[in-house]
């Protein structure tokens, strides 16, 4: 089962594909999938009946953004030990959505990947920037 949510995740990342502007320090940045979902697009998935499926990708893809956030020391050329960053344990998909509802109301014109980016500096993890998606 976990193959086709891997397959369905693909699929959707790539017809999801948009480019991203961050602050000066991390131009380059590039984000696609549910990540780019602004918190109006959030919202309206999660208020609508019969989303379970839509709001099972958003979780995937905030799991994703985490994992990576917890490895991407190791794709350094020196890695170090002391180069990873705070690891932190990602939360289950109930927890994932309900941090992302709540940021989406606190901040109406944010977006699915900052809020997971407040949600792993909550638990502890190192954020420094936030990313700004062009409006569609």
């Amino acid at each position: 089962m976990k193959c086709y949510w891997a397959i369905a995740v693909l699929l959707l990342a790539g017809t999801l594909s948009v480019p991203t502007r961050a602050d000066e320090k991390t131009q380059g940045v590039g984000t696609i999938g549910t990540g780019t979902f602004s918190c109006a697009k959030f919202s309206k998935y999660d208020s609508a009946p019969n989303s379970s499926g839509q709001m099972n990708l958003i979780v995937q893809w905030a799991w994703g953004f985490i994992s990576a956030y917890n490895t991407r020391a190791a794709f350094s050329p020196t890695f170090q030990e002391a180069e990873a960053p705070n690891p932190i344990s990602p939360p289950d998909a109930n927890s994932i959505l309900l941090f992302i509802r709540k940021h989406c109301d606190k901040n109406p014109q944010s977006n699915v990947t900052n809020a997971t980016l407040d949600l792993i500096g909550i638990l502890g993890g190192i954020v420094s920037s936030s990313i700004t998606f062009p409006q569609n």
